[in-house]
């Protein structure tokens, strides 16, 4: 049986984080941060809807924080699996999973503070460990949290190349054409009666932009989960997204601005 459920980024766009089990194994592709308003960003604090101790291992799309930022807190609750990335998601995601601990881990000093002078109001949440507005016991995870959970990243792949993930599970890394790393996964699922190819896109890029390659197109699958995050809005043209840059400085320094 070959089984997928979406754990983040359903009716919104951030917190991405897809379970799929095949031959009774469990993997995830990415695991994100929830983003936005407080309420959104509590569900950060909330248990995982699956025992992270039985994910046997992670895929990662990109390092951006709606799809990396919970990956720390995935091992602090016991997941022990490998996770599976291109060499420059690795490389950014300790860049940003270092960052993201530094400021939760600043948040709650400041809230401890708060609480000592009689106010235990925590401002916005920034990072979604706050509940109600109540003061949180300390960070989602801390610096030696993210730097214990880069220890469970394997051996980097490379785009195109095949990888044996687990029995009945392997995956390509497409160049999604995003950021640099970045990358669609196409898994290859044999459950041993059933044989199903699935595509995660990832964020996808533009063509023809400088800096970062063309996104790869895909192989035919039979099920493929997009991002959606502009829904049905088409992209600014360069010039226009140049002109729009401009039109904010303007407006910004006419008002004396920062």
């Amino acid at each position: 049986m070959i089984i997928y459920a979406c754990h983040g980024a359903a009716k919104q766009v951030t917190g991405s984080c897809h379970l799929i089990i095949c031959n009774r194994r469990r993997i995830l592709i990415d695991c994100g941060l929830f983003q936005g308003g407080r309420e959104i960003e509590q569900a950060n604090a909330e248990p995982f809807e699956f025992d992270p101790a039985s994910i046997d291992a992670l895929l990662l799309t990109h390092a951006h924080l709606d799809h990396c930022g919970r990956i720390p807190l995935l091992v602090k609750r016991g997941f022990r699996g490998r996770i599976y990335t291109t060499a420059a998601t690795r490389e950014l995601a300790r860049v940003v999973l270092l960052d993201s601990a530094g400021l939760q881990e600043e948040d709650a000093r400041r809230a401890a503070v708060r609480k000592r002078n009689g106010n235990g109001r925590n401002g916005n949440g920034r990072n979604g460990n706050s509940r109600n507005g109540d003061t949180p016991e300390g960070p989602l995870y801390t610096i030696d949290d993210a730097l214990h959970a880069l220890d469970y990243f394997a051996a980097d792949v490379s785009y195109g190349d095949p990888v044996q993930i687990t029995d009945g599970i392997r995956a390509r890394f497409l160049d999604a054409g995003h950021i640099l790393g970045s990358a669609s996964i196409l898994l290859d699922l044999d459950d041993g009666h059933v044989q199903r190819r699935m595509l995660f896109s990832g964020d996808l890029g533009n063509s023809g932009r400088p800096i970062v390659r063309d996104p790869m197109p895909a192989a035919t699958a039979d099920y493929v989960v997009m991002e959606s995050t502009y829904g049905d809005r088409p992209h600014r043209s360069v010039p226009d997204s140049v002109e729009e840059l401009y039109q904010a400085i303007r407006e910004t320094y006419a008002r004396r601005g920062n």
